[in-house]
């Protein structure tokens, strides 16, 4: 029998960062993700977003690696939004991610910080956070990337 214990923790932005993820209509996008996540045999436990940025703690199967996750909920549900019109403002998804594995006993901390993201950025822009959590030679190579497309 296999087991599989791979989860991740995905952050991703709309194109240049802008703040078009309306708190109103975001659960239709939570649940069309979880759709997806599901049609990839994959376990959604925690998602939520701030205007400009949506965090994704999943676990997946091993026939799909990170990278073919995100481009298959990048691409669905960019086209979700578009025809749906959810978030009228909205012109894609940047091209950058984060992805970080989490091991299991972290699961309840990770959940957490997601769960208090509208909270958490009321405190802390996503900008700051995102480089205060770069060490000094990650800062160089993204060199803003992350923020400009």
């Amino acid at each position: 029998m296999s087991r599989n214990l791979l989860y991740y923790h995905l952050v991703f932005t709309p194109k240049y960062r802008q703040s078009v993820l309306d708190p109103e209509k975001e659960r239709d996008l939570f649940a069309y993700i979880m759709g997806i996540t599901n049609n990839l045999k994959g376990k959604l436990i925690r998602i939520n977003a701030a205007l400009n940025h949506i965090h994704i703690l999943v676990r997946l199967p091993t026939t799909i690696c990170p990278a073919d996750y995100v481009a298959n909920i990048k691409r669905a549900s960019s086209l979700y939004i578009k025809d749906s019109r959810i978030f009228p403002k909205f012109w894609g998804w940047s091209r950058e991610y984060s992805v970080e594995t989490v091991s299991p006993e972290l699961i309840p901390r990770i959940k957490q910080y997601i769960a208090n993201q509208k909270e958490h950025h009321k405190v802390e822009s996503f900008e700051d956070e995102w480089l205060r959590c770069l060490s000094e030679e990650e800062r160089s190579r993204w060199d803003m990337k992350f923020f400009d497309n």
